[in-house]
Parts: structure tokens; C-alpha cells; sequence
């Protein structure tokens, strides 16, 4: 494998060699929310495995024992947000990869899964040559899922913070699935970059995530006006 480096100016594809999943995944460009005439059967993301959007707690903890073998998912609540989250730690979804973390987040006021996030690494990262090729398979998995929503799809984009969105679509109902991929950069490497020289990154966290209503999240938000 090529040397790993993350800089915002350079292309993403050049970064992780996603240009040779996409090539193999067999799905012409206009699959992938564009020809309507030439495109595949419509994306539908309606949740993970077998917790759908709209379930309660206890439908997903049944959901989650089916998939998992888990009876007690952890169980944590966002004070900010007012959402409550199942955790499924440690588990190998996808061979040869590090162990990831599975949280199904639950709405403020409907008390349903309203997302659902899988996370390999943490702060600290994991090592970037185990997660790149995760990436580059999950990438192929979604190009090849069907066709997308017009202006929703988005590739390989370099994001201010260093992140790299590498895919995200929306299917019919505006229900959206986002693989981005964090490099962990060493503050001492960062310092040492320049233009001609970007930053290596040796470790990375790979985040998916599958969300109901991206636009209009069940969260608590304090209204415009009240203060």
C-alpha cells in the first residue's frame, strides 16, 4: 500500500486509493444519483440490520440481540440533546478490520431510533492501515446499494477539518447514510507540514452513520427567540 497522507488540498482519491473499490464496483456514474434512464434500483436506508428507524428501545434491544447475541446493550443519555443510546461495543463487522462500536440513538420526543452510528477506533484512532481498506469496502458496499437522491450524493470531498467525507446519499425519503473517515494526526507531524509536504497520518477513526431525518433531528434545541 501506498504511503498514507491527509491534506485538504489533495484529492481523497489519491489519499486512499478509493478510486480502485469504485472502479471494481461495477456501477456506472449515472447509477449513482444521476440518469434515471440508466440507473440501478433505488437506495433504501430504513436503518441497520435489523433496527429500523422507528423502533422503541425495547424493539431495538430485540433487534440487537438478533444481531449481536447482545440481551443488555450499555445504555447512556445525551444531556444536551435529551436522546438516549443503546451501545454495542467491539464487535467485527467487517473481516479483517478492528472492532467496532455500534450506538442506536433514540429522539427526544418520540423515544425512537432516529440514528444509528458505527464507529471503529475512537479519539485515539486505530491503525490507518487496517481501516483504509474497511473504508474502501464500505464505499464499493454503498455505490453498489442503488441509485440515490438527486444532489444528495457526495464523494471523496475534503473537509476543512481535515476529515474526508468519503460517501453520502440520501434515498427517496431523505433518510441518509454518511462514511466519513478522521485521520488522527500527531500534533509534532502537523507541525512539521507544509504544501509540498503533507502531513502523514498513521492512525484514523472511520465513522458511518445512518440518520433518519438529517435535516430535523429529534434532539432538544432551545427555540429561536426564547433568549
Amino acid at each position: 500500500m501506498k504511503k498514507l497522507s491527509v491534506a485538504i488540498a489533495v484529492s481523497a482519491v489519491a489519499i486512499l486509493g478509493l478510486s480502485i473499490a469504485f472502479a471494481e464496483s461495477g456501477k456506472p456514474a449515472s447509477s449513482v444519483g444521476g440518469d434515471p434512464a440508466q440507473a440501478a434500483e433505488p437506495a433504501t436506508i430504513d436503518g441497520y440490520r435489523s433496527a429500523h428507524f422507528g423502533m422503541t428501545e425495547a424493539e431495538v434491544k430485540k433487534a440487537i440481540k438478533a444481531d449481536f447475541s447482545v440481551d443488555e446493550p450499555a445504555r447512556a443519555v445525551n444531556d444536551t440533546e435529551r436522546t438516549a443510546v443503546l451501545i454495542v461495543p467491539g464487535k467485527t463487522l467487517v473481516p479483517d478490520s478492528p472492532p467496532a462500536t455500534v450506538s442506536y440513538i433514540f429522539g427526544a420526543t418520540t423515544a425512537k431510533l432516529i440514528q444509528v452510528n458505527v464507529v471503529w477506533g475512537d479519539a485515539g484512532g486505530v491503525d490507518a492501515k487496517q481501516v483504509v481498506p474497511t473504508t474502501n469496502a464500505l464505499a464499493a458496499y454503498f455505490l453498489d446499494k442503488g441509485s440515490y437522491a438527486k444532489d444528495s450524493v457526495a464523494v471523496n470531498q475534503g473537509l476543512p477539518d481535515g476529515t474526508v467525507l468519503v460517501f453520502r446519499g440520501a434515498d427517496a425519503k431523505g433518510r441518509m447514510v454518511v462514511l466519513q473517515l478522521v485521520p488522527i494526526v500527531d500534533p509534532v507531524d502537523e507541525k512539521k507540514a507544509s504544501k509540498d509536504k503533507p502531513v502523514e497520518f498513521k492512525k484514523a477513526m472511520l465513522r458511518l452513520s445512518y440518520i433518519a431525518n438529517p435535516t430535523k433531528p429529534d434532539v432538544f434545541r432551545i427555540e429561536k427567540g426564547k433568549f
